[in-house]
């Protein structure tokens, strides 16, 4: 047997919480206050489907210390699925030893300095852990840069490497915290794809709109670009930045106003569907509000107004006063104007 099957996480970081979603409904903080123990199970689901020989966990188990002892007695109880489909458990973070010291875990640990050495065998894989210098020939490597010059090892830095199994808010973007690898021993070559196990999924998207879109329209396209982004699985949040140079005709400006519109979009949002919740709507520098379309109505309805004012005042004063135009400086044509332009202001 040559080829070896693994799945490389990152940091779990059990007992974190995530944040950012404060005036979220109350679904989605009880998917967010299990999210990161839901992708833990899931993980392990993944590599127990995938036929893997190994779970390769290379980050950190909790980020802080007293969350260590009760992450590492819950995660020996989910390591039961694991050991009941022959995948072993391999924890390489800073807080390894520990935590299966604390917590009884059947794990392989990786301390600072070493690296862990897959070989091949007829019954399986044989997982050791050695010191960089001492990698055999034809093994597979993970945790030692220095093995890259060995001539026959193949050896395994991923970007998961200390990256996020589940993100805890907005602000952590990067690589995928898990990745699904294939190793062949014997032709010396790894392939390597992402594999999605986090149950709330952190985005910035933005949206680019076509010259003169209205509100309503971008309304209908916030919803659209919503639709495209869920998925079959897990609950993407999304923070949304809008380019353009916008149109707002008549009453429908109000949209426009960055709450408002997160308002409207979530109010479109199915309670509990696997799909796209909007945490953040903002426009970007480079837009732009045109109310060009608007001013032409505004103007019209201003002159009909002070018109109406000055044949009411002619009316009174005279019946025989021919109209000769507006009168200036007769004060009649200030407020009016200031209560047309109020609304608009």
């Amino acid at each position: 047997m040559s080829l070896v099957r693994f799945v490389h996480a990152g940091a779990l970081r059990l007992g974190s919480p995530i944040v950012g979603l404060a005036d979220s409904p109350e679904w989605l903080r009880r998917i967010a206050a299990s999210a990161v123990r839901q992708s833990v199970i899931q993980l392990f689901d993944a590599a127990v489907a995938a036929g893997c020989q190994f779970v390769y966990v290379a980050g950190r188990l909790t980020e802080h210390s007293e969350d260590l002892a009760l992450a590492a007695q819950w995660l020996a109880a989910q390591q039961e699925r694991l050991r009941a489909a022959g995948v072993q458990l391999v924890l390489a973070g800073a807080d390894a030893a520990a935590a299966a010291s604390a917590g009884g875990l059947s794990a392989v640990v990786v301390p600072a300095g070493q690296c862990l050495q897959v070989q091949a065998e007829l019954t399986g894989c044989h997982l050791s852990v050695v010191s960089p210098d001492r990698i055999a020939s034809g093994a597979l490597c993970l945790g030692a840069d220095r093995a890259r010059t060995l001539p026959g090892v193949i050896c395994f830095q991923s970007p998961a490497d200390g990256g996020p199994l589940q993100p805890l808010s907005a602000a952590e973007s990067g690589g995928p915290g898990c990745l699904l690898c294939d190793a062949d021993l014997q032709r010396q070559s790894l392939s390597v794809r992402p594999c999605a196990v986090e149950v709330l999924r952190f985005v910035r998207e933005r949206l680019t709109c076509p010259d003169g879109t209205t509100p309503q329209q971008l309304l209908q396209m916030l919803n659209a670009a919503s639709r495209s982004l869920a998925g079959s699985r897990g609950t993407t949040v999304v923070d949304w930045e809008i380019d353009g140079r916008l149109t707002a005709p008549g009453p429908g400006g109000a949209l426009l106003c960055e709450l408002e519109l997160l308002r409207e979009l979530r109010a479109g949002v199915c309670a509990g569907h696997a799909g796209a919740w909007p945490a953040r709507i903002r426009f970007s520098d480079r837009s732009e509000l045109s109310l060009e379309p608007g001013m032409e109505v505004l103007c019209r309805e201003l002159t009909d107004t002070v018109q109406r004012r000055y044949l009411r005042r002619q009316a009174v004063q005279s019946a025989c006063w021919p109209l000769q135009g507006l009168p200036l400086g007769a004060g009649s044509e200030v407020p009016e104007t200031l209560r047309v332009l109020w609304p608009a202001a």
